[in-house]
């Protein structure tokens, strides 16, 4: 038992009878770490907005293929009208909501089926006559007095 508490004396101290950390070695340990966590976070920045635009891209190609089945199901060739106000409402517009199709009911029938999943969606959209989605975006604390969407970058109509 002796021994070992002499083994500890020596060996634990360090050099020269240090018992600690100087403080640039304590400044060069934060350095580092500090560097690493900033290149962790941008690297997740990136990672967000990547998937931002991928479910933007996806939800789009959604609501495009809602539009068009609900035209072939009605025999149109145009609709009567183009939805220039950004919505993300698929009920066509009831409730004093802001959708020109009713791509969504909430009680389906064989005259009046669903074309999308959902009621509403998580981006805003606008199309035009021809059943063509114009612009998509998102639309900043819910829906906006002036309903102005703001873009979002790499997801655009095709």
């Amino acid at each position: 038992m002796h021994g070992l508490s002499r083994w500890a004396n020596k060996n634990l101290r360090g050099r020269k009878g240090q018992q600690g950390f100087t403080l640039i070695e304590l400044l060069v340990v934060v350095t580092i770490l500090g560097i690493l966590a900033g290149i962790v976070t941008l690297s997740l920045v990136g990672l967000t907005t990547h998937a931002s635009v991928q479910s933007c891209n996806q939800e789009y190609k959604t609501v495009q293929a809602a539009i068009d089945a609900y035209m072939a199901n009605q025999n149109l060739t145009s609709l009567t009208s183009a939805q220039t106000v950004y919505t993300n409402d698929m009920t066509g517009g009831t409730n004093g909501a802001t959708g020109t199709l009713a791509l969504y009911n909430p009680n389906p029938t064989q005259g009046s089926p669903n074309y999308t999943r959902n009621g509403t969606t998580q981006f805003f959209y606008e199309w035009d006559v021809s059943g063509r989605i114009t612009n998509t975006g998102t639309v900043g604390n819910g829906i906006a007095s002036d309903n102005k969407g703001a873009s979002i970058s790499g997801c655009q109509p095709t």
